[in-house]
């Protein structure tokens, strides 16, 4: 299995966002000498909850600033691009980070309407946008040259420059949702878990992927919030204030602080966290990669109301105490670097 981290770039009010950036930048740095196989950066526009309008520039320089680490986004909101735009911004990254980029595409939030109307995008319109996105990209990353006539978009002859180093199989890993399992398990794209939703419904889009992968070699690459400190207690402390913030955020549920309570351990389950010591959390991804056979565990380490000191902490321990536990066994655990 391999590790991975995530960044949503989400703030708590009064949070410098220049800072933010240099601290995921810092992060990742680290994460690229202690062996992380990739850094994952979501898109948000227009509100506090997460500020990274534009995750292919951020991961540019990271790929200056680093040798190995895989970049990713997690996803780019494809309604809001121009297919061959992104294409080129996509295969360019490739070519100048010596072909590290994993495209991660999703549809955007149906939630976060504000910020389809602010780009003039009906939301009504973000699955199919999204679908057309990815044939495009497909063409443009295997053949270098776009046809396509679709409900949105129309392309005769387009030709990309420059090409990518990987093709779309390696470049292209889509969110996972009703309308996309079956298509990435049938085009062997890789497949994107995100950490929110039920377990039951993580499952059977993991189940209906494998499927439809009918045998080939696949990847499915799970989110998860995973802390850990020395003690279980320093990790507890270290992650109240984001532990507070999603809870009112995703569950509607005004914490109440404490730690050792049915409310806390029912909450980690339902937002899908492990904090705690090494042995907890070596605990937790065992059972998790039992119950749901992924690939890659990409961990959200840092978010709102984190400190940057005490991530640094976390991603080193979580190096030195937890991933060695988890070495590839075989060739196809390799898969993406």
């Amino acid at each position: 299995m391999r590790f991975s981290l995530f960044y949503n770039c989400d703030i708590t009010p009064g949070t410098s966002v220049p800072e933010l950036y240099q601290e995921i930048v810092a992060q990742t740095v680290l994460a690229d000498q202690l062996g992380f196989d990739a850094v994952y950066l979501a898109e948000h526009h227009f509100e506090v909850y997460g500020r990274q309008p534009a995750p292919l520039i951020t991961l540019a320089r990271i790929s200056g600033l680093t040798q190995r680490i895989a970049l990713g986004t997690a996803v780019v909101e494809a309604p809001y691009y121009h297919p061959v735009r992104l294409a080129e911004d996509a295969a360019l990254l490739d070519v100048l980070s010596g072909g590290r980029v994993r495209l991660g595409i999703g549809s955007g939030s149906r939630n976060k309407t504000a910020e389809f109307t602010k780009f003039g995008i009906p939301v009504e319109e973000k699955t199919g946008r999204t679908l057309e996105t990815i044939e495009i990209l497909r063409q443009a990353f295997d053949t270098g040259v776009i046809d396509f006539d679709g409900d949105f978009y129309r392309f005769t002859d387009v030709e990309i420059c420059p090409r990518p180093r990987n093709r779309a199989n390696d470049l292209i890993w889509l969110a996972a949702s009703d309308s996309t399992v079956e298509l990435a398990g049938t085009c062997g794209f890789p497949l994107l878990i995100p950490r929110v939703g039920t377990s039951d419904r993580h499952r059977e889009w993991i189940h209906r992927y494998r499927a439809a992968l009918q045998d080939r070699p696949g990847w499915v690459a799970q989110l998860r919030f995973v802390y850990v400190a020395e003690t279980t207690r320093e990790a507890q402390e270290r992650t109240k204030r984001t532990f507070a913030r999603y809870a009112e955020y995703e569950c509607g549920v005004t914490w109440d602080g404490r730690t050792g309570t049915r409310e806390y351990r029912d909450l980690m389950q339902q937002m899908n966290m492990v904090i705690g010591s090494p042995d907890e959390v070596v605990a937790q991804l065992n059972a998790w990669r039992d119950e749901f056979g992924f690939d890659e565990i990409i961990c959200q380490v840092h978010a709102a109301g984190s400190d940057h000191a005490a991530s640094l902490e976390a991603i080193e321990l979580l190096a030195r105490e937890v991933m060695p536990h988890f070495l590839p066994q075989t060739a196809a655990e390799t898969k993406g670097t």
